[in-house]
């Protein structure tokens, strides 16, 4: 009897002893790490819409979805993208994509990356039903089909050593925000300090390298220009250019060769600055006829390469102001593409639409769309496509 009480309190001993070290275990576990000892965070995402519970497949009849909800770290978000697609991004976090779905079950990652290259997932499936889809939804998946769009947007107001522009760098600025908001643009935007000669070449060359043969690209400038007439020559003029050295001048022909390489299918220059209609060769429009099959005919441009340039002027000086707080070609631009005549258009009826009439009269310069020389233009055309 008494031999078997003594098992049962070593037993007893030995039971609370391994209670005791668990516990003391876990507690070291829970210790808060101080300042400095802990690892990476990945960012926070919280979805807002469509609502989910993960795992749980969602179901839709619609051909298009709109991901928005919130991305939080202590070092800030630097990008979200939904399935591959730029979300457009506020400073809280809070974030929205437009994207396709195809009929049957689709996966969904959200992914946030924060300021110091930390990623944070959210993955949800969704499942498309049905195979009805409406005309506009079902022209922006032929659209979305075409690849991804890129833009480089360079402004310049701070010249180094020659006179200061008012405008151009406020233009760019407002330009590359309609482009990523309204157009769903991934954009590298180079202000003032920024946009010097190497930089531009530089960009250039990686955007040629980024894009794939169903992309489109945009590059938009606004800054000075100069024409050697001579030569013929036409130039922008980077931040660091000199007016009596023209070593840090960047010749047309030198932005259109880069775009000459670029895979792109579409290819279209923006250029608010004097003398930007001479990067490009003579050529007239042929205005789109209101009748017929209108997907039809912006689907046989878009799968045509198309190289394309819309100058703000031809071979004159330009105005630097004349808008609300813009340049008057750009304050036109940008009310053209915030309230288009319909969500998808070509880069030629935004001109005979919107821009040529309105720039031309309000100003002594008149606008001009024409095809970049030399540049692998085949009969396409810019196509813009509204997200909303």
């Amino acid at each position: 009897m008494l031999r078997s009480l003594l098992l049962a309190v070593v037993i007893l001993l030995a039971v609370t002893a391994t209670r005791s070290e668990a516990v003391r275990s876990t507690s070291r576990l829970l210790i808060v790490p101080q300042s400095g000892e802990s690892g990476p965070v990945a960012p926070v995402i919280v979805l807002s819409s469509p609502q989910v519970t993960r795992g749980v497949k969602v179901v839709t009849r619609e051909a298009k979805l709109t991901v928005t909800g919130r991305a939080t770290h202590p070092k800030g978000i630097a990008t979200v993208t939904v399935n591959g697609v730029a979300a457009r991004l506020n400073d809280k976090g809070d974030f929205s994509a437009d994207i396709l779905l195809k009929p049957g079950s689709n996966d969904i990652v959200v992914v946030a990356v924060d300021t110091a290259g930390n990623e944070g997932f959210e993955k949800f499936t969704m499942s498309r039903q049905g195979d009805e889809v409406a005309p506009a939804v079902a022209a922006l998946a032929g659209d979305a089909a075409n690849g991804k769009r890129y833009a480089l947007v360079i402004g310049i107001n701070a010249y180094r050593q020659i006179p200061q522009l008012r405008t151009a760098a406020g233009d760019a600025k407002e330009v590359a925000k309609v482009l990523e908001e309204e157009y769903g643009f991934q954009t590298t935007v180079l202000l003032d300090e920024k946009a010097t000669r190497a930089a531009i070449i530089k960009e250039l060359n990686a955007l040629k390298n980024r894009v794939n043969p169903g992309d489109s690209l945009l590059v938009y400038y606004a800054g000075h220009g100069f024409l050697d007439k001579e030569t013929e020559t036409s130039y922008w003029l980077p931040v660091d250019a000199d007016k009596g050295d023209p070593s840090n001048w960047l010749e047309a022909k030198t932005v259109t060769d880069q775009l000459k390489r670029a895979p792109a299918r579409q290819v279209l220059v923006v250029a608010d600055s004097c003398y930007s209609g001479t990067i490009s060769r003579a050529f007239e429009p042929s205005l789109a006829a209101e009748g017929g099959n209108r997907e039809g005919y912006l689907k046989r441009l878009t799968s045509r390469r198309s190289r394309i340039l819309i100058a703000s002027g031809g071979n004159e000086p330009v105005s630097d102001s004349g808008g609300t707080g813009h340049s008057i070609f750009a304050d036109i631009f940008l009310k053209a593409l915030r309230n288009p005549f319909e969500r998808r258009f070509t880069a030629e009826e935004l001109m005979t639409r919107h821009l040529k009439e309105a720039v031309a009269g309000q100003s002594a310069q008149t606008p001009e769309y024409k095809v970049i020389r030399d540049s692998g233009h085949d009969s396409g055309d810019f196509v813009f496509s509204k997200l909303r």
